[in-house]
Parts: C-alpha cells; sequence; structure tokens
C-alpha cells in the first residue's frame, strides 16, 4: 500500500478549506493528506471576524459599536456586519446549504461575520481535527529534489504565532523554527495581503489620513474626522476600485445621518464634503438588478429584479460557445460595446450617474474598458451632489495642517483641491506578502512581479499552477469572484496529482506547449502600457472561467429544475451548486436544498422575488422628487427629500428621512425597508412612519404597511411597473405606482382612498404623483 501523497495548504481561508476538503473526499481514503498552515488563531482568511455582541447581531449594524486602541490593531479588513456585494449562491461551496449553517431564514447577501460561521460549518463537516493548524505562519518553503532519481519535495518551515496579549514565561524572544516535508504545496493564501499605499509627497505629513480597509464602521469615520486639525472641509477618498466606492459612500452616508439623526436636529455632517478622486472610468452597480422579459408564455411581460450575480452570471446573456478570460487588451469596438451593454442594463437615466468617467468634457466616450464597483448609494449620492467627482491623479500633497491641498495631475492639466480636512486611500492590496514564504528561486520561474498588485505571477491553468512546477499549485489566487472557481481548481489540482507518484512525472509535450501559450497571454497583459488598459480583472470572465474548469473536469453543468425537459430548460445563473460532483452523495442533501432555494429565488412571483422588488426600489427612492398633490379638485406642489441614514429600529435594513415641503410647509416621514430575514417582512416589506414634534426626526405614529406585488408588467415603452399596497383596519387604502427605467424609478404615485362619511357614497382621493427635478 502506498504512502499518501502530503499537502501542505497555505491559508485556511474558503480556498484552502476548499482544497483540504477536495482532497480528503473526492478519493479514496489515504490518497492525501492534507495540511493547513494559517497564521491566524481562526480559521475563514479574509473572512475571520470578530462575533458581534448580541445587540450588534440583532440590529445588525456596526454605526453603534466602539472599538478600543487594541481592536483596531488586531481586528481584520472588514467589518463583521458588512454585506456581501454578491448574493449568497455564488458566496457559498457546491456541498453546503446556507440553511444548514443559519436556518431557513438566510439573507440574500450574508454578513462578514455569517460568512465566518459558513466556513467554520463547513470545516466542521468536511476538514478532521487536526488538519488545520492555527497560529502557524510558514517562513519559508523551498523545493528540494530527492535523491536516487526521484522527484521534488517541499520543505516547508514555520513558526508558532502568539495571540495578542498573550505571552509565556521565560519564552523566548525569537520563536523556534519547525521543519517538515511535504509532497505538494497548495498557496491558498489569496490577494489582500497588505493595505497598499502608494508612495506620494507629502503623504506622512497629513495628519488625518487612513487606509479604506481601516474605515468599517461608523466609529471609525467619526475617529477620522476627530483627528483632523479643521472641523470642515473634504474628506478626500483616492482611487475608483470597488474599496473607494465603498468608502464614499460609506462617509457620504454617514454625514447624512449625522444630519438626520433622530431627536436631533443639528445638521452634524454640513461641515463636510466627499470628494471622490479616480483615474479610470468604471460602473457603478446596485445589488438588485432587473432580468431580461420572461420568455415563459405565462408571465409574458414580466420582469423580476434578481440579486446582480445571478443576473451577470446568467448564460443566456451571452452569445454560445464563447470564452473571453480577459487575457489581452480591449479594442475601442469592444470597449463602445461594454459601455452600450451597461447603458442597458441600467437604464439611461440611471447611466448618467452611474457611470463615472465615461466621457470627457468635450462628451466623447472613453476607449479604456471600465471597471465595476457595487453600491446601492454611491449614484444617488452623486446626483445629488453629496459626492463629488474629480478625475485626475494625486502629484503631492502639501500645506499645513490647517489647510492641506492636493496636487492632482488631471486630463486637462494639474490642479489643486484644496480645503482638505481628511484623506481615505482607497488604493488596494498588495498581494506579495502572501507568497513571502517562496523561495527565490521559485519566484523566478513564476516571473514575480513584487510592485504588480493585479498580476504578481505569470500561471497557467486558469491561474492555478505552472508547468515547470508540477507539484505546486494555487487555488483563488487572482481579484474576482472565487469561491466556485476555487472549488474547481482545487479539484483539477487533487486529479492531476493523484494520478502520479512521488516521483517526477513530466507534463506531456503537448500540454506543455498550450500552457506556454496561455502564460504568454498573461505576460502580454501584465505588460500592456499603460497599466490601466488592462481592465480591472485578469480572469473577468466568470462565466466562461467557470465553464472552462467544468469542462476540465469533464463536469457537467446540473439543470435548475429536474421537471422540465432538457430543451426547456432555462439556461440560468452560473453559480457553484450546478457543478457539484454528482458521486458525492454525502452532500447531495446539501445540494438539492440550494438548488431548491435558487429555483425559488428566480421564481418571478414568489415571496423572495417580492422582497427583491421591494429591495431595489427603496434604494431608488433615494434623493429629490418634485410632486404634485391633488384633493377633491386642488392641486398643490411640492419637493420630498430622501435622506438615507443609519437604521434606527431593529428589524430594519435601511431608512430614510423624508422632509416634504408644500407652500412653505414641511412634513417629514420616516420610510424604513424591512430586513430580509425578518419576521415584520412577512406582512410587509416597506413601513412609513410620522415624526413625532416632540422628538424631532423619531418615527412616532405608523401611516402605513407597504406590501409589493410579486411580479412586474412591462408597459408599452419598454418601462416596466410595480405596484404596491396598504389597506388599513379603518378602509383607508394606499395604492403606489412605479414606473421603472431599469434601475431607476422614472416616475411614482400614491393614491390614498379613505371611506366616505357624513351621507358621501363615494371616498375622498388624494392622488400624489413625483417625478425627478
Amino acid at each position: 500500500m502506498s504512502l499518501p501523497k502530503k499537502v501542505a495548504i497555505i491559508g485556511a481561508g474558503p480556498s484552502g478549506l476548499a482544497t483540504a476538503k477536495t482532497l480528503l473526499h473526492n478519493f479514496p481514503k489515504g490518497t492525501f493528506q492534507p495540511t493547513i498552515f494559517e497564521k491566524k488563531h481562526r480559521l475563514g482568511g479574509l473572512w475571520a471576524v470578530d462575533y458581534p455582541s448580541d445587540r450588534d447581531r440583532a440590529n445588525g449594524h456596526s454605526h453603534g459599536r466602539s472599538r478600543s486602541h487594541h481592536d483596531r490593531q488586531t481586528r481584520g479588513y472588514v467589518d463583521p456586519n458588512m454585506r456581501t456585494n454578491i448574493s449568497r449562491f455564488s458566496v457559498a461551496f457546491s456541498d453546503l446549504a446556507w440553511e444548514s449553517v443559519l436556518g431557513p431564514d438566510v439573507p440574500m447577501f450574508p454578513r462578514a461575520w455569517q460568512v465566518r460561521k459558513y466556513l467554520e460549518e463547513y470545516a466542521g463537516r468536511y476538514v478532521p481535527e487536526g488538519v488545520v493548524r492555527l497560529g502557524r505562519r510558514v517562513v519559508k518553503s523551498a523545493r528540494k529534489r530527492k535523491e536516487a532519481g526521484l522527484g521534488a519535495r517541499w520543505e516547508v518551515q514555520w513558526i508558532d504565532v502568539r495571540e495578542k496579549g498573550c505571552s509565556s514565561a521565560g519564552a523566548s524572544s525569537e520563536p523556534e523554527i519547525k521543519t517538515e516535508s511535504f509532497d505538494f504545496l497548495v498557496v491558498a493564501s489569496g490577494h489582500f495581503g497588505t493595505p497598499h499605499t502608494p508612495d506620494i509627497p507629502g503623504l506622512d505629513g497629513v495628519a488625518s489620513i487612513v487606509h479604506s480597509s481601516e474605515l468599517q464602521s461608523a466609529n471609525d469615520i467619526s475617529r477620522l474626522l476627530e483627528t483632523s486639525p479643521v472641523k470642515q472641509g473634504k474628506v478626500v477618498v483616492v482611487g475608483g476600485s470597488m474599496s473607494g466606492v465603498e468608502a464614499a459612500t460609506s462617509i457620504a452616508l454617514h454625514l447624512s445621518s449625522l444630519s438626520f439623526r433622530p431627536d436631533s436636529t443639528k445638521q452634524g455632517g454640513s461641515g463636510y464634503e466627499v470628494w471622490h478622486l479616480s483615474t479610470s472610468p468604471f460602473w457603478v452597480l446596485p445589488t438588485y438588478l432587473p432580468h431580461q422579459y420572461s420568455d415563459d408564455p405565462l408571465k409574458k411581460g414580466t420582469m423580476p429584479l434578481l440579486p446582480l450575480d445571478l443576473f451577470l452570471y446568467d448564460l443566456s446573456r451571452r452569445p454560445p460557445g464563447t470564452v473571453n478570460l480577459a487575457y489581452g487588451p480591449k479594442s475601442a469596438e469592444q470597449v463602445s460595446l461594454i459601455y452600450k451593454s451597461f447603458k442597458g442594463m441600467l437604464g439611461n437615466d440611471y447611466s448618467r450617474i452611474g457611470g463615472v468617467n465615461i466621457t470627457d468634457t468635450d462628451g466623447n466616450e472613453s476607449t479604456r474598458p471600465p471597471w465595476v464597483a457595487i453600491a446601492d448609494y454611491y449614484a444617488e449620492f452623486v446626483r445629488s451632489k453629496a459626492i463629488k467627482l474629480e478625475t485626475g491623479r494625486v502629484r503631492s500633497m502639501t500645506g499645513s495642517p490647517a489647510a492641506y491641498t492636493i496636487d492632482i495631475e488631471s486630463p486637462g492639466g494639474s490642479k489643486p483641491l484644496t480645503g482638505v480636512a481628511a484623506v481615505v486611500m482607497a488604493t488596494g492590496f498588495s498581494p506579495s506578502e502572501s507568497l513571502s514564504f517562496l523561495d527565490d528561486d521559485v519566484l523566478r520561474v513564476l516571473e514575480h512581479s513584487e510592485k504588480d498588485q493585479f498580476l504578481p505571477l505569470i500561471l497557467d491553468g486558469f491561474s492555478s499552477s505552472h508547468s515547470e512546477i508540477p507539484d505546486l499549485g494555487f487555488v483563488g489566487f487572482y481579484r474576482g469572484a472565487f469561491w466556485g472557481p476555487a472549488e474547481l481548481q482545487s479539484q483539477i489540482l487533487a486529479q492531476r496529482w493523484s494520478q502520479k507518484g512521488l516521483e517526477e512525472v513530466p507534463t506531456p509535450a503537448e500540454d506543455q506547449v498550450e500552457r506556454a501559450k496561455e502564460r504568454e497571454m498573461v505576460r502580454n497583459f501584465r505588460n500592456l502600457f499603460p497599466a490601466s488598459t488592462r481592465g480591472q480583472f485578469p480572469l473577468g470572465d466568470y462565466v466562461g472561467l467557470m465553464e472552462s474548469l467544468a469542462r476540465q473536469l469533464g463536469r457537467p453543468r446540473q439543470p435548475i429544475s429536474k421537471d422540465l425537459p432538457a430543451d426547456t430548460q432555462p439556461l440560468g445563473p452560473v453559480v457553484p451548486v450546478r457543478y457539484h460532483l454528482e458521486n458525492d452523495h454525502l452532500a447531495q442533501e446539501q445540494v438539492d436544498t440550494t438548488i431548491e432555494a435558487l429555483r425559488y429565488t428566480l421564481t418571478a412571483g414568489s415571496e423572495r422575488a417580492r422582497m427583491c422588488t421591494a429591495a431595489a426600489i427603496f434604494r431608488a427612492l433615494h434623493g429629490q422628487w418634485r410632486f404634485t398633490r391633488k384633493r377633491e379638485g386642488l392641486e398643490k406642489s411640492g419637493i420630498a427629500t430622501f435622506h438615507p441614514r443609519y437604521p434606527s429600529h431593529l428589524g430594519y435594513e435601511r431608512e430614510y428621512l423624508c422632509a416634504e415641503t408644500e407652500n412653505g410647509t414641511e412634513t417629514r416621514l420616516v420610510y424604513r425597508l424591512s430586513e430580509d430575514t425578518s419576521e415584520l417582512v412577512k406582512n410587509s416589506q416597506v413601513r412609513i412612519w410620522s415624526v413625532d414634534q416632540a422628538s424631532p426626526n423619531s418615527a412616532s405614529g405608523l401611516l402605513s404597511e407597504v406590501q409589493f406585488e410579486t411580479s412586474s408588467e412591462v408597459t408599452v415603452l419598454g418601462d416596466y411597473r410595480v405596484q404596491a399596497f396598504y389597506s388599513a383596519a379603518s378602509g383607508e387604502e394606499h395604492r403606489y405606482d412605479f414606473i421603472l427605467d431599469r434601475v431607476a424609478i422614472r416616475s411614482w404615485s400614491c393614491t390614498v382612498t379613505r371611506p366616505g362619511s357624513s351621507g358621501r357614497q363615494t371616498g375622498i382621493e388624494t392622488h400624489t404623483s413625483y417625478t425627478r427635478p
């Protein structure tokens, strides 16, 4: 009997855990013996966050929490209550249903602490005790050739990492280095190694400056503003990537919350302006997108709203047979088609505010491939000028603490941005620290570039290997959505390694040639100049990547509905559960549960679809509206402004303070969106409250509980209509009618009918219609 092949896995995040599960369960017992080395004292990688307190977990928001200085030094890079920016169906593995972790009420976009819980449940089910070694940091790994003609083996050196605040009497100041040998090495340490801050003249002299990874909660934003020597001015976010959009949105929401917080009329955030400085064109996507018209004759003319990944990863949106892994430059024609696709997806109105740096000052469309960010409030903050945009690159920072100036190199020349109070550097992460344990000989073969944040290595096998080092693998080591690809990458590596003995077996010549061609494509992609022409993700075609990896495994895509014939099956979205290992009977129940949840979410008339619709419309109310109100032959007009603020009550996901001004008189209302797992959502998705005059901005009397229709009707003009209702016990009825241009509300109305009284045979009707100014 041969000895098991020993595999060292660096990192106990999603990729490392998926690799260990694959090695232990997809092959006969004793084929592999994996060991995961994790420098942290808990598993989860990026998701190894603190569990929130019971109060915070119930609230779901971190704006009330305080953190000590020690906490700020030891916490991770994300807030425990941060939502994932793609849905539960993409942030998951094929063989563990979210329902098995959280019960029947699974949020569509889980929080970071819930992802940690998911990963701990996954490890508990599939990774035996002793496989994961926490608090063990690998400091060096060397590829050693054995004697007598046998192949290479990996010599891995590691040390114990003490937990913060722990000490041992008499312990040596230098930890003992321990050494073990392995047959294979897997790098699953991810791209988020170290926050990256570029070398900018004058940066060190700015008193109030943080990296975006340190800006996780309301307290963090308050602390940033408190450290500024001035108490008003510009808060500048540098960087147009995902983190830049998130940081600018978080600060704008914080300032809005200060200005419209309950129990106060003080405009706490009015002294600051949020400025977002970026160089690349980018599109900001909301978390829910309208799907294409239904092809089902029974649902013809419906427009369901879905989580963005279920829309973007839908196979029906792409020409058949195309695979584009985004290596190489994009032509001007290709870029133009990308812009056209986004405009069609988002609609004309939203595209004007959700597309940043898309055109120059003369209105000419950019020829650079756009980036993508995900944020719900950002675009409307831009519309209302709560986020001001500036195009350019930071050249230097100068001035005294009372008057900082950022010198910007813009397309029109150098220009100053004065009155800067604080700076947030949303400039990404350097992955090189995640590779620091590889020796120089290996890094040389991998063509390591320490300064390249996007492509630090030149790999083949869809960023999972290098043919010249066949006993080294990479899982999830690229920028982009990775849960599904990580699962398939680990299976491809394990399948290859299971077929060879411990002696080194050369890769077939034909395979070597193909993989060398792939590396040349990657190399050319990395060397594109200027670097901005490379695009956001080296493996940007998620659907093509998943399909390509599945083809290598000979893995068929599973149907969404088992009841429909193959020729009538919807193509549907590409998500991990659809590529599960068919003979993995251990996980079949988990697979069936997730497939059923996916099918239910994709059903236009389901309760889940109702919640998706409500969330999308609630987001689109943000900002200012002109209204006309008609009642008993009288007509009045005014302005209504929806100011977003932190939810002020448990069970709610989002909240607005709505200020309606009519003939000089202001009325305030509080709109609240129920969390999708709250008990409240079963009766209504949105609730509207009056404001108690004795308690400024605080919700007082409940006015209506709004229930949204489960489907959307497409209009003749190509817009679509969503309706919602409220019926009071008194007989009063509220009817809401929303007309949407893709993700933006074009117009909406509310008709309130009160029962007739005092001899009236008909009720009194008040009709209010709203349009953008």
